[in-house]
């Protein structure tokens, strides 16, 4: 079981409450942890349980979501997120971290490892890939670029979507609507992954869009080309979000980085293999 994180209340540059979360372990330089736009803690877990007892963890909900307080300032993107990362770091007194970033939280990750380079020691980015825009949408049928926009739309109606996105969320037959979706492979912990919808749906639902739609549509492949840490990418062959293309892609423009595919995979590879993933992150971390 996991250990209770000692919880933190850090202000952020412009004064945002942010709450942050430390795992301690034997490590002396701990893992940061960068969520998706929208999940808590929650998607972390199964892999926490697995590196606690050595790797010290660090962890933080975004500026506006779970238990980090409204933004202060009207900064949502992903320089002001990568900010507020460094300083919940700073309190609890690490200098030098290594980062795994998942899903849409990997635009915030790469930032922070472009903008410190000299506090970053590598980057595990998790089912998390570089869009090729309205090229990939055409050419290679990823959807990811209309996210952004839809974000965009559906900000409009949250007060109205939100109600009825708690309630489905809610019911008890979720697990075998989420199970016959496809999106999820076998290997995965479904109870684990209606958790982190259900802390989705917690959210004040226009600020998450807000704020997706904001680091989503963030794409600069410029900055890619910046990261001096070494990367390791984790792939799922079947991620329907971060195809393996748009992987490929991204491992094309980060100067030092490695891949690994997980065959069975999907886009939640934290619930799905979380030994396997520690595993692989312990390995490369100490190469």
């Amino acid at each position: 079981m996991t250990r209770s994180a000692t919880k933190l209340v850090v202000p952020a540059f412009d004064d945002t409450p942010l709450a942050g979360y430390h795992f301690e372990g034997r490590s002396e330089d701990p893992l940061l942890l960068v969520n998706a736009i929208g999940p808590d803690l929650s998607s972390w877990r199964p892999l926490i349980d697995q590196v606690e007892r050595e790797q010290a963890v660090v962890a933080w909900d975004l500026r506006g979501l779970h238990g980090s307080g409204e933004p202060r300032s009207d900064r949502i993107d992903a320089t002001a997120h990568c900010e507020d990362a460094v300083a919940v770091v700073d309190a609890v007194g690490a200098e030098r971290f290594a980062v795994a970033a998942w899903s849409t939280g990997t635009r915030i990750g790469i930032e922070i490892a472009r903008s410190y380079p000299e506090r970053v020691k590598s980057v595990v980015i998790v089912c998390g890939g570089l869009g090729r825009g309205f090229r990939g949408l055409f050419r290679y049928l990823e959807m990811s670029p209309l996210f952004p926009y839809g974000a965009g739309v559906a900000k409009h109606f949250a007060a109205s979507l939100q109600g009825p996105f708690r309630a489905f969320v809610s019911r008890p037959e979720i697990a075998g609507v989420v199970r016959q979706s496809g999106v999820i492979g076998p290997a995965a912990d479904v109870d684990a992954l209606v958790k982190v919808l259900q802390s989705f749906a917690s959210c004040d639902l226009k600020q998450l869009l807000r704020t997706y739609e904001e680091v989503a549509s963030d794409s600069d492949p410029a900055v890619f080309a910046e990261v001096q840490a070494p990367c390791l990418l984790v792939a799922g062959r079947r991620d329907r979000f971060a195809t393996p293309g748009m992987v490929d892609e991204m491992l094309r423009r980060l100067p030092v980085a490695e891949k690994v595919v997980y065959e069975q995979g999907s886009h939640f590879i934290p619930l799905e293999y979380p030994e396997r993933l520690a595993l692989d992150m312990r390995s490369f971390f100490t190469l």
